[in-house]
């Protein structure tokens, strides 16, 4: 099967990312210990052997840095979109 960029489609590598978000407004507090023990589990030999025998490479982040992650990605495949002129259409039909 033939990757986007053989087709001609150039600028649609990505990666598939999973992330742990919250409320808005949670105090800085808590989102730091949540973060702090969220990252401690990453960090676990266990875990991090079970993420790499799946093929998944694990991130760890600060919540400042996983914030500008979500953004920076967002606003690229929003470029992306607009360049190619791809919109989003609601398939619901309605009965």
């Amino acid at each position: 099967m033939p990757t986007f960029k053989e087709l001609g489609y150039n600028g649609f590598e990505g990666q598939q990312w999973y992330g742990i978000v919250g409320p808005a407004n949670l105090p800085e507090p808590i989102v730091n210990k949540l973060n702090v023990e969220l990252n401690k589990a990453l960090a676990t030999p266990e875990f991090s052997e079970k993420m790499t025998s799946e093929a998944m490479t694990l991130m760890p982040m600060t919540p400042q840095q996983f914030g500008n992650y979500i953004k920076e990605d967002i606003a690229r495949w929003a470029k992306i979109a607009k360049d190619r002129n791809i919109e989003m259409t609601n398939s619901e039909q309605h009965h």
